[in-house]
């Protein structure tokens, strides 16, 4: 049975994603060193360091990967305003991983990628075909995906120079626990289960109840990062995706039937004629389990929401 490394170096280790792995993951290896913009202690973590401090990390043992999933952390009311800040930060973020890796010689890294790198006119996000790197992303979120791209560019780069491997998961559209606690911040899905847990008498339905999107639940997606752990010299960019798609209005429901309270729903779709953003996005699904081979089948969104709904009664109080 495949073995996970001696240690890993998590950077990113107290947001959303990294605080699900350290979930997943603690006790599991015999180090377990975390990498944030503070070097606050995070739970689970045997050691923590700050991000401008990684020669505080003591000598590594040969069989180390190091998980980067460290990213700016946007507000979803400002995202279209803060693209300059997302772009710098993430450029900036994936130099220092990779700089890190290089000077201690790792050659095993994981990346959170994102399922925005591929081109705006894709029907499908299909990770067996290559990115055309002349087709630009959607131009509502060019510089975020294109600090993604980068990351894998950079992947590309050291894995041809200095023999790194690098999985890049690219992420659809993740929920569950460790987000943040302000609705009004949230993106969509985590939105829903504060909205579902308050005394609202109608579930208000903002924006369009039709569009789309590939829902996953944080706890699979840091699942899949920790059995990428098990192998060594695979190197891949891959969708970590549900592999359907669910409407809005459809997740709306999800999150009162987690929460045990159903409540009429009202819509707030956009005026006719007005930018509505992209309606649907789907992803492909099948090619994560070529390349990460006993990775669990993911949870039903019920599933996910249920679990994502019971720490957030717990998180709220």
């Amino acid at each position: 049975m495949p073995e996970l490394p001696e240690a890993v170096v998590l950077f990113g280790a107290s947001g959303f994603i990294g605080r699900n792995i350290v979930a997943a993951l603690s006790g599991r290896v015999a180090r377990l060193v975390g990498v944030n913009a503070s070097g606050r202690k995070v739970a689970g973590c045997d050691l923590t360091v700050a991000a401008g401090a990684l020669d505080d990390v003591p000598a590594l043992p040969r069989d180390c990967v190091v998980v980067n999933v460290a990213a700016f952390r946007y507000a979803a009311s400002r995202f279209a305003g803060q693209q300059a800040e997302i772009l710098s930060a993430n450029v900036g973020l994936t130099d220092t991983v990779y700089r890190f890796v290089l000077a201690r010689g790792i050659t095993e890294v994981r990346a959170a990628s994102s399922a925005a790198v591929y081109p705006a006119d894709w029907a499908v996000q299909d990770d067996a075909l290559a990115l055309d790197l002349n087709a630009w992303p959607h131009a509502g979120e060019a510089a975020y995906a294109w600090s993604k791209r980068w990351g894998e560019i950079v992947a590309e780069l050291w894995h041809r120079r200095a023999g790194v491997h690098s999985i890049s998961l690219r992420l659809t559209n993740p929920y569950g626990p460790y987000d943040t606690l302000d609705e009004a911040e949230a993106h969509v899905a985590t939105a829903f289960v504060i909205r579902a847990l308050s005394d609202v008498a109608a579930f208000e339905v903002r924006g369009d109840p039709e569009a789309e999107r590939d829902f996953v639940f944080a706890g699979d997606v840091a699942d899949a990062f920790v059995e990428s752990l098990t192998l060594r010299g695979v190197h891949a960019a891959v969708n970590c995706a549900a592999g359907t798609t669910t409407r809005v209005l459809d997740l709306a429901q999800a999150a009162m039937r987690a929460a045990g309270r159903e409540r009429p729903l009202r819509t707030n779709p956009p005026p006719p004629g007005a930018n509505a953003g992209v309606k649907v996005r789907r992803a492909t699904a099948a090619r994560l389990r070529q390349v990460i081979p006993g990775l669990a089948p993911f949870r039903s969104l019920d599933a996910g929401m249920r679990l994502t709904m019971g720490w957030y009664r717990d998180a709220l109080r």
